[in-house]
């Protein structure tokens, strides 16, 4: 029990310190100080600083998502469930320094056991998307989909949303909010019912 709360206190310290600095200037050495041990005992529990900085990426990414399918399961229609993925999931990732510069493109900071973390998120989003066309098909706000299609639609959402990431991250929470409307209407119009079936084709 104790190893456990120590780990999770190099955690907590490690992720202040690669938000400070990010992963390249930030040493193990450093981790240690500020818990006020030896760099031995650091050695005890992770072979590297990568290996923490993915428990601390794993935490960040599990906050973003936890808190946007809250945000997504208090709205009402599917419509607005489609806005508030995309809003909730950029301010939050705005709100997580490590996460917020690998989305922006910092190559640099990006360890390849980062990789797999990102294909596990990638995967929860993309069966969020899936749940909420699911819902508006069935609430007959969407057309009914094809079900070999669906797949296909829910990357191209998520694709879409990441892909204006970079941008609206720099934007303040209004001009982000206005601008994630829009993209979403965009998105929305082309998924409302007309008593038809939606293909992509």
């Amino acid at each position: 029990m104790k190893e456990e709360i120590f780990k999770e206190d190099i955690i907590k310290a490690a992720q202040k310190l690669f938000q400070a600095f990010g992963l390249k200037k930030t040493t193990m050495e450093d981790i240690a100080k500020s818990l006020g041990r030896g760099k031995s005992t650091l050695y005890y529990y992770y072979d590297s600083k990568e290996q923490i900085f993915a428990e601390v990426l794993q935490k960040e990414l599990k906050e973003v998502f936890e808190k946007t399918k809250i945000a997504v399961g208090a709205a009402n229609s599917a419509e607005e469930k489609l806005k508030t993925f995309a809003v909730t999931r950029i301010t939050v990732l705005g709100d997580m320094l490590n996460l917020y510069r690998l989305v922006c493109g910092d190559l640099m900071e990006q360890p390849t056991c980062t990789k797999t973390l990102f294909n596990e998120y990638a995967q929860q989003e993309t069966s969020l998307i899936a749940s909420i066309l699911e819902f508006g098909i069935q609430q007959g706000e969407f057309a009914s989909i094809m079900p070999q299609e669906m797949e296909i639609l829910t990357l191209v959402i998520v694709g879409s949303i990441r892909g204006i990431e970079r941008e609206l991250l720099t934007e303040n929470h209004a001009v982000l909010e206005h601008r994630i409307t829009a993209i979403s209407n965009l998105m929305v119009n082309g998924l409302k019912a007309k008593n038809k079936t939606y293909s992509i084709t």
